[in-house]
């Protein structure tokens, strides 16, 4: 039988899993949409979608680390993810605060949805960045991050609030990491009767309605695939 803390495990590695996942799909196809803006300005939308899912996702996976029983933030791996994407909080206590910021006086002088830069892809030596809002005079925008000792970009996108940077590149990477580190380590804490599966389980549902004159509707349900656990 599964004990409270085995429960906790498990719940804690959907929760991780899933985010994981949606942090990969923003981040597969951030630059590339970014590098299509200036042809389609339209594109300046999915990137910003794709950016604030991003740390959306990062900032899921680092409340339910620090809930998971048995990951002690203190070691090594789970502190050296939080120390480097320890910045996903300030941007998301930002977003999440949107009316508060728009309320301030004086206003704040960057763009709302902050400054969308990314690197050119066709010329590593130039980098752009989307103007998005009005233009309204004094507005500062910050772009790309130049590693003047490494002679190299940052980040081939790079998303700034006020004087932030949130480099997508270095922070996706250290989510990598802690990725190949946190999910084997709770699947080894697992009993041996918890197992799990590439096909999900999915219930169809059918309702039939028995005749015109009467309303009421006939249910059934079915499961298609094998229990996931």
């Amino acid at each position: 039988m599964l004990t409270s803390i085995d429960l906790r495990r498990l719940r804690c590695w959907d929760g991780l899993h899933y985010s994981f996942q949606m942090l990969h799909l923003s981040q597969e196809s951030l630059w590339q949409t970014c590098c299509a803006i200036p042809s389609d300005s339209s594109k300046a939308v999915l990137g910003l979608v794709l950016c604030w899912n991003f740390i959306d996702a990062l900032h899921r996976i680092r409340e339910i680390a620090q809930a998971t029983p048995g990951l002690n933030v203190k070691d090594l791996e789970p502190r050296i993810f939080l120390e480097a994407t320890a910045l996903t909080e300030e941007y998301r206590h930002y977003i999440q605060h949107l009316r508060k910021e728009l309320n301030k006086e004086p206003p704040n002088a960057f763009p709302v949805w902050g400054s969308l830069s990314w690197v050119d892809a066709t010329d590593s030596s130039k980098s752009h960045i989307a103007h998005l809002g009005a233009q309204i005079p004094g507005m500062q925008f910050s772009g790309c991050v130049f590693d003047t000792h490494n002679r190299k970009w940052v980040s081939r996108v790079c998303l700034g609030i006020d004087t932030r940077s949130f480099n997508f590149d270095p922070i996706y990477d250290a989510a990598v990491r802690f990725e190949g580190f946190v999910l084997p380590h709770l699947l080894q804490s697992f009993p041996p009767d918890i197992q799990r599966h590439d096909k999900l389980p999915i219930m169809s549902i059918t309702i039939q309605c028995r005749n015109e004159h009467n309303k009421s509707l006939h249910v059934t349900a079915s499961d298609d695939a094998a229990r996931e656990r």
